[in-house]
């Protein structure tokens, strides 16, 4: 298995990705960052920073910052609970719900160009991988993979 050539076809995708969305945003000045976020809280309104940070599996300082500057474009705000005042609520603003049909429609457009004339079957299949690849993304504690420092053999079939 060549790693180099995966870590490379994976960051080809990313930084072609964030390239296409963040060209594609900047009629509203809208970050990359920013855009997914928006796009998380249009199926996830309502819920706590903390829990948007598991969403995104994003570390807290990048969620923070990104709320703030969401806030301050008015697309977002944040309502206290009365209960317990250590969570705060995040809901999307009628400014934000306006636009989702755009922003949805910028991943769809991506995901459309970069899947022509692909095999419906192979397209299954590296999807059902995609998803393997991205739970296990998700999951790791990277501070202990890269604390053990030695190398991992992995099953391919």
């Amino acid at each position: 298995m060549n790693y180099f050539e995966i870590g490379h076809e994976f960051g080809v995708i990313n930084r072609r990705t964030q390239a296409y969305v963040t060209l594609a945003c900047k009629p509203w000045h809208i970050s990359y960052s920013e855009h997914v976020m928006l796009l998380t809280l249009y199926s996830h309104d309502g819920c706590t920073q903390i829990e948007l940070g598991k969403l995104l599996t994003a570390d807290k300082a990048l969620v923070a910052r990104n709320v703030k500057l969401l806030e301050e474009k008015k697309l977002i705000y944040r309502r206290q609970d009365c209960e317990d005042l250590r969570f705060k609520y995040i809901h999307l603003t009628q400014k934000a719900w306006d636009m989702q049909r755009e922003m949805e429609n910028i991943v769809k457009r991506w995901v459309t160009y970069l899947l022509q004339g692909v095999d419906k079957k192979k397209l299954e299949d590296a999807l059902e991988t995609m998803s393997s690849v991205a739970k296990h993304a998700s999951e790791v504690h990277i501070e202990e993979l890269v604390l053990q420092g030695k190398e991992i053999s992995h099953d391919t079939q």
